[in-house]
């Protein structure tokens, strides 16, 4: 099976040292080359097949003199006639021999389109000085590259004393992904490269990698919520608020105690941690989906309104009835109808109990009462959240029908919550301005701002953050350091289409539930603290905020958790440093999790593209943001980031445009742009490699397009 997979990729055209087949010793004529070594490869009947590799068990001899390999062939034939091989159904003793030009590796290695470890989004290059055998027999210094299959990324596990240089790294890609696409499998390659041309010297199947339960992790749209790592706390209470609210939703369409059952695994992982980072596990979305009427045309819009660029959908092993599938239509087909009432009732309900959880997380004081809180709030609030999930995709069906993609149909929403803040910090600015931040004035519009807005920052959603309100002085901070704004509540151009009033008025329900979501992540946040302060007074931990280190199941009266909050620590440093890209494919459903520190390299000028979500042009200074919370200068300038959050509207209002790595027509980013009337454009590929503080660029958000005009100097 070797040779005639060596003969597939000649014909193919793929770079082949020449070789001949040979039967037995007798067979052997070199006058197809002049080469002065050879290397002499066993080619069994039964190797490097779909089932079995049979790789290391046969015998190869490398660097084989002229005169030398007919002897070579007789040594390799005889491996075949290992007792664990020789009686193997279809083996044949009289399996060939290749004999193929040797090539004085300067570097060699190994490709393998998906890792076999089960992660299809990634391939992985491992290469060292010389031949393959000393790599074999760890014999010379190597060093492995992950490539992201979606993003073109690659990243290594560990920086070695050498790296291969990116021009011979992307060919290898290249041609790596060629040799899968002629067998269309998946492929296990071995290289070499002299004077810096590769040549390949095998290919098979990896026949570790079973494919059988696809696991999709995608961080379309959630990024915006948990930038960055977020701390095992906040895993914890986001893997269990998706999973109750999901089962919740579920339950409104769904009265099958039977079927509810079979969904019980799908409903507990909607969402994963991957390197310290929050992922949607998206085939279970689809899984959920597809149950909706009208799936395909539905998950084609969630896609488009999400921001999910890969449209593969993992199809749903989940079957119902057609007479259930009719009720479960009629019923979110009606829910769909009312969602403008049921998200009027949920503002109401949770205007009604946010008081009176603050004033109960006030009065508990014990572990006990805390803890019996946090599940209380979760409990309470996560039944009746479900109708938020139903308004998103009133809003996507409505936004798609409206010709939304257009995006200033769906701007100047008249009271768009995620707007109030900014006005509120108008007010404020004004009063600092004219009275002073010490005068009483201010100070009871600060105090009046932290209680309605405290807990919008960049990443409100992790429970680790600090916020205005858990930090009140973060924000004197954040206000005197910020510029004046004429930001205002445009609400001119009322639209008469129904579908646009429609989606105007999903978009405004959803923004509003967003903000009510920060208050309620607050409400756990304070809970989280007051607890870390009692295991502090009890010698548990350090510091309060190591809480966030803990996990619910771990929380006792009576532990000490001073030594798993350090090892903690080092492991979600080095989760810091990892890659973490959109979306990660594993073949097995079990993630494999790893520390990886991420390696990439940019050069050249030239143009980027995207997603547009709020029209205009400019040209200006860029800014890359990695970190919020370091209030960067913005003024005048266009920034550049991977995401942003509701958090960011204090950097938005003052900058000249917005260009970002990820998001949708949706997303926080395109709503907020909108409003401000500032150029946008989401989804731009590499923005924040690519593009460098200081380079002079153009924002045309009417075209979608990116353009480097001067690099910095």
């Amino acid at each position: 099976m070797k040779a005639k997979n060596l003969q597939i990729l000649k014909e193919e055209g793929i770079n082949v040292p020449n070789f001949i087949v040979a039967e037995r010793e007798d067979d052997v004529d070199l006058s197809f080359s002049n080469a002065p070594s050879f290397a002499v490869r066993s080619s069994f009947c039964l190797e490097d097949n779909d089932e079995n590799s049979f790789a290391g068990q046969f015998k190869t001899i490398l660097n084989v003199k002229r005169e030398d390999v007919k002897r070579a062939v007789s040594e390799v034939r005889k491996s075949y006639d290992k007792t664990l091989y020789k009686n193997i159904k279809g083996g044949d003793a009289l399996s060939p021999v290749i004999i193929q030009e040797m090539i004085a590796a300067d570097l060699s290695g190994i490709i393998f389109t998906a890792n076999p470890l089960g992660i299809l989004s990634e391939a992985v290059i491992t290469a060292g000085y010389g031949t393959g055998e000393n790599i074999v027999a760890d014999q010379t210094e190597t060093v492995t590259y992950y490539y992201n299959k979606d993003e073109a990324l690659f990243y290594i596990k560990e920086q070695s004393g050498f790296s291969l240089d990116y021009k011979i790294l992307n060919e290898l890609i290249d041609v790596a992904f060629k040799i899968r696409d002629i067998f269309a499998k998946e492929t296990d390659i071995e290289f070499a490269i002299k004077d810096d041309i590769v040549y390949i010297l095998q290919a098979r199947p990896i026949t570790t990698l079973k494919i059988d339960n696809l696991l999709i992790l995608d961080n379309s749209n959630i990024v915006e919520s948990y930038p960055g790592i977020s701390l095992p706390l906040t895993h914890d209470f986001v893997h269990n608020v998706y999973r109750d609210i999901f089962r919740s939703c579920i339950s409104r369409f769904i009265k099958s105690a039977d079927l509810l059952e079979g969904l019980e695994s799908v409903l507990d992982h909607m969402v994963a941690g991957y390197q310290g980072s929050i992922y949607y596990v998206i085939t279970s979305w689809y899984q959920l989906l597809q149950l909706l009427p009208f799936s395909k045309q539905i998950i084609k819009i969630w896609q488009e309104m999400l921001g999910v660029d890969n449209k593969l959908v993992v199809q749903s092993n989940l079957r119902i009835g057609k007479w259930l599938k009719l009720k479960m239509s009629v019923s979110f087909l009606c829910s769909l109808m009312i969602t403008p009432y049921s998200m009027k009732k949920l503002n109401q309900y949770f205007d009604n109990a946010y008081p009176e959880y603050r004033e109960k997380i006030k009065h508990a004081n014990t572990m006990e009462e805390l803890l019996a809180l946090f599940h209380e709030i979760e409990k309470s609030i996560t039944d009746v959240w479900d109708i938020t999930l139903i308004n998103d995709m009133y809003t996507f069906i409505f936004t798609a029908l409206s010709g939304g993609r257009k995006n200033e149909k769906i701007a100047n929403i008249k009271n768009l919550e995620s707007m109030k803040p900014a006005l509120a910090i108008n007010e404020l600015r004004q009063a600092a301005k004219e009275y002073g931040v010490s005068s009483a004035l201010y100070q009871e519009k600060e105090k009046e701002y932290i209680e309605s807005f405290g807990d919008r920052i960049s990443g409100e959603l992790k429970l680790e953050t600090k916020t205005y309100r858990t930090h009140p002085e973060l924000f004197r901070q954040q206000i005197l350091s910020m510029e004046n704004t004429t930001v205002s509540m445009d609400v001119s151009g009322k639209s008469l289409n129904p579908f646009v009033c429609a989606a105007k008025c999903g978009i405004a329900n959803r923004e509003k539930s967003r903000m009510n979501r920060s208050r309620l992540f607050g409400l756990a946040r304070e809970i989280v603290l007051k607890t870390g302060a009692l295991f502090v007074k009890n010698g548990q931990l350090d510091q309060k905020e190591d809480i966030f280190y803990l996990y619910l199941n771990e929380m006792n009266p009576s532990a000490k958790y001073q030594k798993l909050v350090q090892k903690r620590k080092e492991q979600f440093r080095l989760y810091e440093s990892a890659p973490h890209p959109r979306r990660i494919v594993f073949s097995n459903g079990l993630i494999e999790d790893r520390r990886i520190v991420y390696e990439k390299q940019f050069d050249g000028i030239g143009m980027l593209t995207g997603t547009r979500t709020s029209l205009g042009k400019v040209t200006g200074e860029a800014i890359v943001i990695h970190d919020v919370s370091k209030n960067p200068d913005v003024q005048d300038k266009i920034i550049i980031t991977r995401s942003t959050d509701p958090g960011w509207i204090f950097l938005l209002e003052n900058c000249k445009g917005i260009i970002a790595e990820q998001g949708s027509i949706l997303s926080h980013t395109a709503i907020i742009s909108r409003e401000l009337k500032k150029p946008a454009i989401v989804n731009v590929k590499d923005a924040t490699k690519v593009i460098k503080t200081g380079d002079w660029i153009e924002l045309d958000a009417d075209s979608g397009t990116v353009n480097i005009l001067k690099r910095r100097d």
